[in-house]
Parts: C-alpha cells; sequence; structure tokens
C-alpha cells in the first residue's frame, strides 16, 4: 500500500484479494505445492496489474475502479466457498510451514518474511529506479512525463506489487488456519491505509517512506493489544481511537501543507520584490 500512496494512488481491493489468495491456496493443496504457492500470487499480480491498467490507460479514478475490484473478488469468493470456511482433510507439512514454522526459538518463518519484504521494499524505494520513479510520479505525475517518467508503468507497477503482497499474506494466514474464510481480511483495506498515513505518506502521493508505514503498523497493533488487554473499555472503542488519530494526522498533514504553501508563496513575492 505505501507503493501505491506513495504514486497518488489508492487500493481498496487488498482485502480481497486477501481472502482470494487464501482460498487458492488451500484448493490448490491438494494438487500440488508449487501450484498452492504460485497460483495465488499470479492470480494478485494479475489483479494488480489489471488495477493499474483500469487507472492508467482507461483513467479511472483509483478509488472507483479499485472498489469496483473488490465487491466482484468478494462475491466471487462467497460464491466459490458457497458461504462457508473452505477446508481441506489436511497440508503438507511444507504449506504447514509457511504460517507457523519457526526459524529460531523465538523467530517464525511470516516474522522472517516480514523483515525482508520490509528490507526489499526499502531497498527498492531508496535505490531503484522505479523507487525513485513512484516519489516522481505522486509528486507531479506531469512533471514526471515531461522527465521521461512512464506515469501508467510506474503506477501499475506500484499495484501490482500491492497486490502480490496482498496475496500472500492471505497465503499466510490460510496456511496458519489451514482453511479459508470467505470474509477473511474484510476491512483490512481501510487498516493498511491508515497504517501508511499514519506513518507520514501523504495521501496526495510523493511523500512517504517503509520505515514510517512499519512504525503505523506497529502503532496500530499495539492500540489493538491495548483495546484487547484492558477491561476499562469496551474493545470497539479501538476503532473510534484509530479513527481520531488518523483523522489528527491528516489534519495535521493539511496545516503544513497550508503553511508551506504560504511560506513558498512568500518567498517568491519577496524574490520578485529584490529581483
Amino acid at each position: 500500500m505505501t507503493f501505491v500512496i506513495l504514486c497518488g494512488s489508492i487500493d481498496l481491493s487488498v482485502s480481497s484479494v486477501f481472502s482470494l489468495s487464501g482460498f487458492l491456496f488451500i484448493y490448490f493443496s491438494q494438487y500440488s505445492i508449487v501450484l498452492a504457492i504460485c497460483v495465488p500470487l499470479a492470480a494478485g499480480l494479475m489483479i494488480g496489474l489489471f488495477n493499474g491498467l483500469l487507472v492508467t490507460r482507461f483513467s479511472i479514478p483509483a478509488f472507483v475502479a479499485t472498489l469496483a475490484t473488490m465487491i466482484f473478488l468478494r462475491g466471487l469468493v462467497l460464491v466459490v466457498t458457497h458461504e462457508t470456511t473452505f477446508k481441506v482433510k489436511g497440508l503438507s507439512s511444507v504449506l504447514y510451514f509457511l504460517g507457523r514454522g519457526m526459524i529460531f526459538k523465538y523467530v517464525s518463518f511470516p516474522l522472517l518474511m516480514l523483515i525482508v519484504a520490509i528490507a526489499v521494499a526499502s531497498f527498492v524505494l531508496r535505490r531503484r529506479p522505479i523507487g525513485r520513479a513512484m516519489y516522481i510520479v505522486g509528486g507531479n505525475a506531469e512533471a514526471a512525463r515531461m522527465m521521461g517518467v512512464s506515469v501508467m508503468g510506474t503506477m501499475t507497477t506500484a499495484h501490482a506489487i500491492c497486490s502480490a503482497m496482498a496475496a500472500l499474506g492471505g497465503i499466510f494466514l490460510a496456511s496458519r488456519v489451514g482453511a479459508a474464510y470467505p470474509l477473511s481480511g474484510t476491512g483490512y483495506e481501510l487498516y493498511a491505509i491508515a497504517a501508511v498515513v499514519i506513518g507520514g505518506a501523504r495521501l496526495t502521493g510523493g511523500v512517504g517512506n517503509v520505515s514510517g508505514t512499519v512504525a503505523g503498523t506497529l502503532i496500530m497493533g499495539a492500540f489493538s493489544n491495548i483495546f484487547n488487554l484492558q477491561h476499562f473499555l469496551d474493545p470497539v472503542w479501538e476503532l473510534v481511537v484509530v479513527g481520531s488519530v488518523l483523522l489528527a494526522v491528516v489534519f495535521l498533514q493539511s496545516i503544513v501543507e497550508t503553511y508551506s504553501a504560504k511560506a513558498g508563496a512568500r518567498g517568491s513575492i519577496n524574490g520578485k520584490g529584490l529581483v
């Protein structure tokens, strides 16, 4: 989601991709380990490419395009699962390891993959041309075109990565619980967006980084744990607190942007006066 928001776009379909990949993982686990892993990832990648084409090639607003994809995929999952939890007799030890395997005493395989994903994503944004292109496109798409940056390619790549990672998350959850629940991931797209924004990214694009997203995710997780452990407030108040924090962050970003714009305008006027 960080990549998508950096480009000035948004993706609401990740929760449905998450659920669909879990079903595909469990379904194909009956036939082959390779298919169980590759088919969900390929499906997530293709969905991301499709979202990117809708936003760039057909100029459909990202909110509308990915909302339509989200609804379609969620309905598809409900149809293929018959609105019930989908299970198989047993997962192979390899597929079981994906969700529950331990590398070291306190380091699970999903945790290790999370660390690897953070490192790779940070490297891409800091060191690779596609990462710099995402900042440029999010900052000013028209200027990016004048600089020779492919807005369509950059935006589509961001959406493809976002959906592929959502599919990977769905695989890990399905492996952990050993089943595919058709409503799994419901609302996760909002939590993903909130974590990215709380981490300092701007929904207008061009500002943000992976470390900020990690911080935002930890803050969201801390809220969840606090409300689950305490006994003073109903856990549903967690949503109220998260919404309030998100609103405060967006409000502060708006103030900073307004102040910066006014300061820039005053500087420009003073410069002209000096000339």
